[in-house]
């Protein structure tokens, strides 16, 4: 067959020749390639993996490190204890305040919880009861504010734990601060009215002993002299107090408050000691005053022949009586003004003793001696 046109023919010749022209230079194109960049073998393509998968863990695991120390930290900084007790019953975490509070080391992450917690039987108590609202509980002599947080199954028991013993002592300060206030207000109209009776009762006692009813006279005029005790022990209650608080030697204040009281017939046929010494800051005024009730509410309750003792150390003054002791359910009603156990009695001993106390931020605590008798500790 001939070919009619040529030029047509010679691309149809030509095409493959191209074809296999432009094969030529691409596969010398990836020969030079390849000798530039030498293939790597399979074995250094997994340790390249390898390596990039560990540097990214390690950047994730830095990152996780970052996360945890600031995690550690905010809890750090809690005012307030936290615990955490995983589903093996270990102790996974405790913050810096927990351990303070317990008087842990930061080792006893890791132990068993029932081990670590042994001394605290409340805490362990408060991990058993259900997440919800804090409660608070009495433990190891001190007050605590416990509350189960909420968090999933499997991650355990999470517990917020608070030694709140000096707070509640502040908050019952202020509220007899508050009472007291309003009752020595109440206090002040009273006895000013009553001095102004008195007064007049007075004078006419005077008269009649002139006129020579002497035995009418001393009888009413002796009444008087007690409704005016009263009075006078009324304006105290209602004496705003300003207290003025400095270091003082406890020793000393006691003493002085023991030697008023062998003044009184409360004393008569009993001992009084004073033992120890200690140091604390207080208004030395208000707490001889308040020392001086004590003591000699203390006498009174001690039968003749009997002791009293008064304990001293740091901070703290104890008066121990060998009477009949109290009814733990009377207490209350002891500590209200007017309301004494004593027919001659006003009722203002022992609340005008714990209002400067309180006025000074001590406390007053009573409790029942084993062998007998009341202990009373004022805490400075």
């Amino acid at each position: 067959m001939s070919l009619t046109h040529p030029p047509l023919s010679w691309l149809i010749l030509g095409l493959p020749l191209v074809f296999v022209l432009v094969g030529l230079v691409v596969s010398f194109r990836r020969w030079r390639g390849m000798k530039r960049h030498p293939a790597q073998d399979p074995e250094s393509l997994l340790l390249g993996a390898v390596s990039q998968s560990l540097q990214e863990r390690g950047r994730l695991a830095a990152s996780l490190g970052e996360l945890r120390t600031v995690h550690e930290r905010l809890l750090d900084a809690l005012p307030f204890g936290i615990l955490w007790v995983d589903l093996k019953g270990q102790v996974a975490a405790i913050n810096a305040e927990g351990r303070a509070i317990l008087g842990v080391k930061a080792g006893v992450v890791g132990l068993d919880a029932a081990f670590v917690l042994e001394p605290f039987p409340w805490i362990l108590e408060g991990l058993a009861q259900p997440p919800g609202p804090a409660w608070r509980a009495d433990g190891g002599g001190r007050r605590w504010q416990l509350r189960r947080i909420q968090v999933p199954d499997i991650v355990g028991s999470l517990l917020q734990f608070e030694d709140i013993t000096e707070r509640e002592a502040g908050e019952r300060r202020q509220q007899l601060r508050e009472r007291f206030a309003e009752l020595g207000e109440m206090t002040a109209g009273v006895a000013h009215q009553l001095k102004n009776g008195l007064a007049v009762l007075k004078g006419h006692g005077q008269l009649l002993d002139r006129a020579g009813h002497h035995d009418t006279a001393q009888d009413l005029l002796e009444e008087v002299q007690s409704l005016e005790r009263l009075a006078q022990r009324f304006l105290l209650w209602a004496k705003p107090l300003e207290p003025r608080i400095a270091p003082v030697r406890l020793e000393e204040i006691a003493s002085q408050a023991a030697m008023e009281v062998h003044r009184r017939p409360a004393f008569q046929d009993r001992t009084l000691t004073v033992e120890g010494e200690g140091r604390a800051d207080a208004d030395p005024m208000l707490l001889h005053q308040a020392l001086v009730n004590l003591v000699e509410n203390a006498c009174q309750a001690t039968p003749p022949g009997r002791r009293v003792r008064v304990q001293v150390v740091p901070g703290q003054i104890a008066i121990l009586d060998e009477g009949p002791g109290f009814d733990p359910g009377d207490l209350a009603r002891m500590l209200r003004p007017f309301e004494s156990g004593r027919p001659e009695g006003t009722g203002l001993g022992l609340p005008l003793a714990l209002k400067w106390l309180n006025a000074t931020g001590a406390d007053l605590v009573f409790s029942l001696r084993p062998e007998g008798g009341t202990r009373v500790d004022v805490r400075l």
